[in-house]
């Protein structure tokens, strides 16, 4: 089963805009934002679109690319490949550590691997 990695900590917070997401605190080193930001960079696309998310941090702007990538064991969203780049926030700890474990190289996943990646998003597709 594909694991869906996050950079959110579960459920929203309330803020005086209404409800939000909650990012993860741990933040990662200049240099380890760079690799892992290029692992996540690097996955399969899964599915692409043009929309842009907003960040929660520069008050809503529409600038995330929301495009779904996956390395065959888990799936991601395009925030969490913009927040780690961007702001360098550490996504799951487990996803983590798998990346960690493969040296930060990004393995190319067959179609098979793509495909369930996107019924994590689109079941029945």
């Amino acid at each position: 089963m594909v694991k869906q990695v996050s950079v959110f900590q579960p459920g929203p917070i309330n803020t005086a805009a209404g409800e939000r997401p909650l990012l993860n605190e741990e933040r990662l080193s200049e240099e380890e934002r760079s690799l892992v930001g290029a692992y996540l960079e690097g996955g399969a696309v899964v599915m692409h679109t043009t929309a842009r998310g907003m960040d929660i941090l520069r008050d809503d702007e529409r600038v995330i690319p929301l495009t779904i990538r996956t390395d065959g064991e888990y799936v991601w969203t395009g925030p969490v490949t913009y927040y780690v780049q961007t702001y360098g926030v550490a996504p799951d700890p487990d996803f983590l550590a798998h990346v960690r474990a493969r040296d930060y190289e990004i393995r190319v996943p067959d179609e098979a691997e793509i495909q369930a990646a996107g019924q994590v998003f689109a079941p029945g597709r």
